[in-house]
């Protein structure tokens, strides 16, 4: 009787001994995943809402932010010749063969509203202490989306050592291997200016317009001033109303929407009152459809009657029809996949595969030039929009060019997106949104700027949204911290 109770309490102390362990094991795994300061995180989100609701006037403003936030933090960066902010934190000694991290986190001080949120997650990670691999976070001057300073990022920080996350900010959050292909051409209008001889003008300007990234989604939703210029100039060629554009200005944005247009067109006075009556129609319409979300909106035309005020010299008849064609025929267009085309796995008919836009008109001595932006799923969707784009311009006896070519983004390597979702499935194993959604992107990224650096590169997009976000960029600092742990995710 005394040997089983010496065995009872054996047992007793070896369970007690497995319940204490593993309460200290269990412990030490729920804090391991988390890694983020919440609170710290959300008074962060809110400095960054807050300065960006008050209006950044140019880049240096926005990346001056971005650098004071460091210096009363005390944190090191470097900033390179094209302005990229870099904050490079070394490794711990037990981890300096541990694969460098890159974050990435594009600066255009037109979005910056949008997306104050992103500004305020790379910011966190580059401040985080997470005893880890090499951690790089920075923030790339991409004003006006031009992709300025991801062209000129060293390579260093894309080689086949590095894992690169490209973090942005969007409606939904996912992880995506792939995005779109995208060039940049350009149709050269042959421009020729004679002087004036009809009696009347129309002066219409449209200002106050929000920019945007030109994407398919943004497409339906972005007011394109190009694209009235063209439906105002497509009505009355419709009409057979003889008509010449006098002078143009176009608030450019480089690769984003325009956001302003000023344009006179000279006609004669018997044709003006149907003219302004589908003006008046188009005012609008655009103030139903934009002006709550542009609430600078402005859409007035004025009337030039007056023989002294009249402009002296316009375009020719050919060199308005020309242009004029162009714009009904190229601008504004978006490409959905058919029924016979070859959709590829992750997509189904009628997503999108291509946008098409207009993101200029510039006027020189003998010439008008139209700056185009397309994008397409991969090269031969992209093709297909390039060559109607060359088609139209020769058909009017115009020139084209492509300036800028990218091709689609594919990561070929496994390891960070396989690794990522793990991480992922591991730090949210007890809660409803176990799963990280996956898809591809249906519009071009700066993924394909990196990508170019190294084909090797091990790169993903991360996009996070409102709700999202603190999920995870606690998963991407746990993914970072572990990695070269003894016991890893």
């Amino acid at each position: 009787m005394v040997k089983v109770f010496r065995n009872w309490k054996f047992w007793l102390l070896i369970l007690a001994v497995i319940i204490a362990i593993s309460s200290v094991y269990f412990y030490h795994r729920a804090n391991r995943y988390k890694v983020l300061d919440r609170t710290a995180f959300s008074d962060l989100i809110s400095e960054t809402s807050a300065a960006a609701e008050e209006g950044f006037e140019s880049q240096e403003q926005l990346s001056s932010f971005i650098t004071d936030w460091a210096d009363k933090n005390g944190m090191d960066y470097d900033i390179d010749k094209a302005g990229n902010i870099i904050f490079d934190t070394p490794a711990i000694d037990r981890k300096k063969n541990v694969s460098p991290t890159v974050v990435i986190c594009g600066l255009n001080y037109k979005t910056a509203s949008e997306k104050s949120i992103l500004i305020a997650s790379a910011a966190s990670i580059a401040a985080a202490d997470l005893e880890s691999g090499r951690k790089i976070v920075i923030f790339v001057n991409d004003e006006n989306n031009n992709g300025k300073g991801y062209k000129a990022l060293s390579k260093k920080y894309v080689s086949e050592k590095t894992k690169v996350v490209y973090l942005d900010q969007g409606n939904k959050a996912y992880l995506s291997p792939y995005s779109f292909a995208e060039t940049i051409s350009e149709i050269s209008i042959p421009a020729k200016k004679e002087d004036a001889t009809l009696d009347t003008a129309v002066k219409i300007s449209i200002s106050g317009i929000d920019t945007g990234e030109v994407t398919p989604q943004n497409s339906l939703t972005q007011p394109d001033p190009l694209s009235v210029l063209g439906s105002l100039l497509t009505r009355l060629k419709s009409k057979s109303v003889v008509y010449n554009v006098s002078d143009f200005r176009v608030g450019s944005n480089e690769n984003m929407y325009p956001d302003s247009v000023e344009v006179c067109i000279m006609l004669n006075s018997y044709s003006l009152d149907s003219f302004t009556k589908f003006i008046d129609h188009k005012v609008k319409e655009w103030t139903k459809d934009y002006a709550k979300d542009n609430p600078n909106l402005s859409f007035t035309y004025e009337v030039i009657s007056n023989e002294e005020n009249l402009p002296k010299k316009c375009y020719d008849t050919e060199t308005s029809d020309q242009l004029t064609r162009l714009l009904y025929t190229i601008g504004g267009n978006v490409y959905t996949f058919s029924k016979s085309d070859s959709i590829p796995e992750t997509k189904s008919e009628g997503d999108y595969c291509g946008v098409n836009a207009v993101m200029n008109l510039t006027a020189e001595d003998s010439s008008i030039k139209l700056k185009l932006l397309s994008q397409g799923y991969d090269e031969l969707f992209l093709n297909r929009i390039v060559i109607d784009n060359r088609a139209g311009a020769e058909l009017l006896g115009c020139g084209f060019k492509e300036t800028e070519i990218h091709e689609a983004f594919e990561n070929d390597e496994d390891s960070l997106f396989r690794t990522f979702k793990t991480t992922y499935s591991k730090v949210h194993s007890s809660s409803e949104s176990s799963e990280l959604a996956v898809t591809s992107d249906s519009f071009f990224t700066p993924c394909s700027y990196l990508a170019e650096k190294n084909s090797n590169s091990d790169i993903v997009h991360l996009r996070l949204s409102k709700k999202s976000a603190a999920n995870l960029v606690n998963t991407l600092m746990c993914y970072i911290k572990t990695k070269g742990n003894t016991f890893s995710l």
